[in-house]
């Protein structure tokens, strides 16, 4: 794979599409973080840090800050953000952390990243671009989906070669990729308790890559590709049968 720089992914950000006008509505402001700045591999806990919703230094974090955090910054509910968090104290053994805590290895950081390397081949805490240039050219349209997404974590999955992810990873890596869509869609995200149908429901559920692009590349909400909060308070019932689609459409290709 041909190297990339920050510069040249920059540039290649700025070319790509453009989503949609949206109606006003009022994002902190971001402030890139400082050399005592804590930062963790999850860059959307890096972005709501740099934007203020969760404290700047990205330290001393308590459960209660994550429920907070994720509900004010991307609307979700309360609970969202702490029954995650409440899933890392628990392996960390922690009643409060900095975010870098959430690097350790083989408790909260695992291998197989979308966008970072894995801690024992290189840096596991900040974005490869590399690897970012590879999630945006999985898909061969303007926007990442299930399908492509799949295909990716079939890729870093088999970058990252064996031992097999472990059952709790699978799920982990899983529901970061709902995430991304839940997060970073362009669309409405169906009421996760009324669906029936996987495919239907989420097959045509996008996020644009100019709005991902901008998001990875500098952990900031990208507004000005049209990214806005959900439009409707978001539940984990609503990341349950995404992530289970998700789930089956790596599965579908593996044994495909």
């Amino acid at each position: 794979m041909r190297a990339f720089t920050f510069l040249s992914l920059t540039a290649a950000v700025a070319a790509l599409p453009h989503g949609p006008a949206v109606t006003p509505f009022s994002v902190k402001p971001w402030v890139a973080p400082g050399p005592s700045d804590s930062r963790s591999p999850c860059p959307m806990l890096n972005t709501l840090a740099n934007h203020g919703y969760l404290p700047h230094n990205g330290r001393n974090l308590t459960i209660q800050d994550f429920g907070a955090a994720l509900h004010e910054g991307l609307n979700l509910h309360i609970s969202f953000g702490q029954s995650l968090a409440a899933q890392a104290f628990q392996l960390l053994g922690k009643g409060s952390i900095d975010l870098v805590d959430l690097d350790t290895p083989e408790v909260t950081e695992h291998r197989a990243s979308l966008t970072r390397n894995d801690h024992s081949s290189g840096d596991s805490l900040r974005l490869d671009p590399e690897r970012l240039e590879a999630l945006l050219a999985d898909s061969d349209t303007d926007y990442l989906d299930v399908a492509s997404l799949a295909r990716t974590r079939v890729r870093v999955e088999a970058l990252s070669g064996p031992p097999p992810l472990s059952a709790l990873v699978e799920t982990q890596t899983a529901g970061e990729v709902g995430l991304i869509l839940l997060t970073m869609s362009d669309g409405p995200i169906p009421e996760g308790a009324g669906v029936e149908d996987l495919a239907a429901a989420y097959g045509g559920v996008r996020a644009p890559k100019d709005r991902v692009a901008a998001w990875l590349t500098k952990e900031e909400l990208p507004v000005a590709q049209g990214w806005r909060p959900a439009p409707r308070e978001m539940t984990l019932a609503d990341l349950s049968p995404l992530t289970l689609y998700i789930r089956m459409a790596k599965a579908a290709l593996l044994s495909g």
